[in-house]
Order: structure tokens, then C-alpha cells, then sequence
């Protein structure tokens, strides 16, 4: 790596095919990661937020970085109160959690800076070996679903399908239902236009073939909103801004109107599953209430205890949730409280707002990965999940990446 004028940096300690060759396996590796071992995700996080750091001291840059003061402000902030609330926090992994949030962070400023500073050759390059990967891995995975998944258990270990529907491949599925769209996005940059449509809507189709409702909905999503935003992508965008603002600050009467209210949680002509989400909504919003400005600290999801809440599902459990509410949003606000939910919230609009810095065209693809994540977020994993979290970066990182690979055919 040189300097923009050309001179080679002083500080290249590392020769630049030596992190080309890295940055090309790293980005080649992610499809088939994601299909084999999701829970390998921190891994390449970290793996490729080294390799960042490597190549942006090599080019001098390291020194000089000068992230957005607001995200600076917002990200910096939740983190900090993170690390506080481990103090009132009853989860004994809350300093750990911290930890795992504050290094998706760090990987979201070192990639995320790297990937601007490469150049479009680059850019095209590791986007192509991304777009293979992830085509090689939907591919194997999808032929492992039929299967029944023998791949996932020599990898992750027969005791991960000890129980029927694992997890382990819902995870792959949701992952999956994310990174389609930097692919697509890759694809449409290479004028192959009928392709970029065609990764996602074949992915949706698969995803009719497993047992991930997440995924199903994710992608379902993402394709409805791809639609709309080739209509008017600054209306979608403004929709997409007005749920967020919805989704955060009315988290908790959302989910106390449909338990108490409408009574969900008891209604017949719900699958048991939505059922017992609406339950946990409900009993997260009434823990929340009891300490609305801070929370209950950091990863208490796992730890509060019930306190004589009646509940219809997981009776047995000792602790009030079964790890965490099943809601990003509500997850927020329960650990904590109202500043860390406006702190998110600030931060997811900013993400929403750089779509609108993309030409046109590619606003779709990137409103589509938006509200996908924005969906998916609101019905499945803990959102501080180490492998979720680096999961939901590594899209972002792909989309950035995809979007400064050349454009080819018609504008």
C-alpha cells in the first residue's frame, strides 16, 4: 500500500500482497463460514478487523482516523453506559457482553475506515470473492437442509441437534437472509442486474424449505421493501426512519397493548411460538418500567428472576426470561433504559441515513438489507449474541464494500 501521492509509507512493516492475499481470504471465507459455523462469527470479525488496522497503519492512515463525531458521540456513549451498568447488572457475564459490544465496535471503525480508503480495483476484487463465498455457502447449505444438515453436525457437534429445530441452521438462515443483499448489491454493480434480483428472490425461495420463520420474514421483507424503494427510495427511507422512531420509543405500550390489551398470548390462531413471544414482550416491558431512565444493566436479560409474574409458557425456568426477550428494542430498554434506547436510536438513523449517500439505483439494496435487519431484530436473537452482532456488521462491511467496486454496464 502507498500513500494517495504514491510514496511508500513509512510505516509499511507488512507487504501489501501479503494483506491483499488476507483481505481476500477473509472476504472469500464469509459465505462458507455463515453456512458451516455461524458462531464462528466473532472470529472473522476479529480476524478482519486486525487486518484493517494492519493495512491502515501500513498506508499511515491508522493515526489519522477521524470517525462521524455523532456516531463517535452515540456509539461511544452507549458503550460507556454499558460498561457502567455493569455495576447494577445481576448478569454475571455483563462485563463480557461489554467487551463483545465494545470490540463489534471497534471492527465497525477499523473495516468500515479500511474499506474507504481501498481502491475501486480492490473493492472489485474482494466483492467478487465475497459474491463466490456466499454463493458456495447458500449453495452447500441449502443441499445440506435437505440432507438434514450432516455438515453442521461434524462441524458444530451432534449435540447441537439434540433437539428438534435446531438452532444452529436458523442461525445460518438469518445470516444469510442479510448478506444477500451486499451480494446483490456486488452483482448489480457488475451490470449483472437480472442476477442481483435473482440471489435474493432464489434465497427467499429456499428459505420456504427451512425452519426459520426469521429468515423467512427477513427476506420476505428485505423483497417487498427492494420493490418500493425502486419506486421512491427517499419515501421508503422516511418510512423506514418513522418505524425506527416507533419501534424505540414505543417498545414497552407496544408490547404491554398486545399481551394486556389485545391478550395475544392467549389467542388460539397464533402458532405457540408468537404466543410466547408476546409473553416475553409483556414481562420485559414491566421489568423495564421499574427502572425506565438506566435499566437493569447490561445483559440482566439472562439474570432477572421472576417476582411472581404469572406465565403461561417455560414455567419451570428460574429466571424470568429465557435469556433475552426475543427484541432488540425491548432488550434495549430493559438493560438500558431510555438513554441507551435514544443512543441506539440515534445511531440506527445514522446507519439509515448513509443509504441516502449511495446513487439511486443502489438505495434499493441497501434499504432492503435495512429493513430486513430492522425485522429480524424485533423477533429473534439477544441482540448482544456475539456471532448476531458480528453477523449484522459483516452485511454493513459487504454493503460498504460492494458499493466502491466499479460499476460496469448501463448507469
Amino acid at each position: 500500500m502507498t500513500r494517495r501521492d504514491g510514496s511508500p509509507s513509512v510505516n509499511a512493516t507488512l507487504p501489501a500482497t501479503l494483506l491483499a492475499t488476507l483481505a481476500g481470504v477473509s472476504a472469500a471465507l464469509l459465505g462458507p463460514l455463515v453456512g458451516t459455523a455461524p458462531r464462528g462469527m466473532p472470529v472473522w470479525l476479529i480476524v478482519t478487523t486486525l487486518i484493517a488496522a494492519a493495512a491502515l497503519a501500513r498506508s499511515g492512515r491508522l493515526a489519522t482516523l477521524r470517525p462521524g463525531r455523532f456516531a463517535l458521540a452515540a456509539g461511544g456513549g452507549f458503550v460507556v453506559l454499558a460498561l457502567a451498568s455493569v455495576a447494577w447488572s445481576p448478569s454475571g457475564r455483563a462485563l463480557a457482553t461489554t467487551l463483545e459490544i465494545g470490540y463489534v465496535a471497534l471492527g465497525a471503525l477499523l473495516a468500515g475506515s479500511w474499506i474507504a480508503t481501498l481502491s475501486e480495483e480492490e473493492a472489485g476484487r474482494l466483492a467478487r470473492l465475497f459474491v463466490g463465498g456466499l454463493v458456495l455457502g447458500i449453495a452447500a447449505f441449502t443441499i445440506e437442509d435437505a440432507l438434514g444438515h450432516p455438515l453442521h453436525q461434524l462441524v458444530n457437534g451432534k449435540a447441537a441437534y439434540a433437539v428438534d429445530d435446531s438452532n444452529v441452521p436458523k442461525r445460518t438462515a438469518v445470516l444469510f437472509a442479510l448478506l444477500v443483499w451486499p451480494a446483490a448489491l456486488a452483482l448489480h454493480r457488475a451490470g449483472l442486474r437480472t442476477a442481483a434480483l435473482a440471489l435474493p428472490a432464489l434465497y427467499a425461495a429456499s428459505c420456504l424449505l427451512q425452519s426459520s420463520r426469521s429468515a423467512m420474514v427477513g427476506v420476505a421483507v428485505g423483497l417487498v421493501v427492494y420493490g418500493l424503494a425502486h419506486a421512491s427510495a427517499r419515501w421508503v427511507s422516511r418510512v423506514l426512519a418513522v418505524l425506527l422512531v416507533v419501534a424505540f420509543t414505543g417498545a414497552l405500550p407496544i408490547a404491554l397493548f398486545l399481551e394486556r390489551v389485545l391478550g395475544l398470548a392467549d389467542a388460539s390462531w397464533l402458532f405457540t411460538s408468537a404466543r410466547h413471544r408476546v409473553e416475553l414482550w409483556s414481562l420485559a416491558a414491566g421489568r423495564a418500567l421499574e427502572a425506565p431512565m438506566l435499566g437493569q444493566g447490561i445483559d440482566s436479560s439472562r439474570a432477572l428472576k421472576i417476582a411472581g409474574e404469572f406465565r403461561r409458557f417455560s414455567v419451570d425456568d428460574a429466571t424470568l426470561l429465557p435469556l433475552h426477550p426475543h427484541n432488540a428494542y425491548l432488550q434495549v430498554w430493559l438493560e438500558t433504559g431510555a438513554v441507551g434506547a435514544m443512543l441506539a436510536l440515534a445511531l440506527a438513523l445514522l446507519a439509515l441515513g448513509g443509504t441516502r449517500r449511495l446513487p439511486a439505483d443502489e438505495q434499493p439494496y441497501a434499504l432492503a438489507l435495512f429493513a430486513a435487519a430492522l425485522v429480524m431484530v424485533s423477533t429473534a436473537y439477544g441482540i448482544w449474541q456475539a456471532w448476531w452482532m458480528a453477523g449484522i456488521l459483516a452485511s454493513g462491511l459487504m454493503l460498504r464494500l460492494a458499493a466502491r467496486a466499479p460499476r460496469r454496464g448501463r448507469a
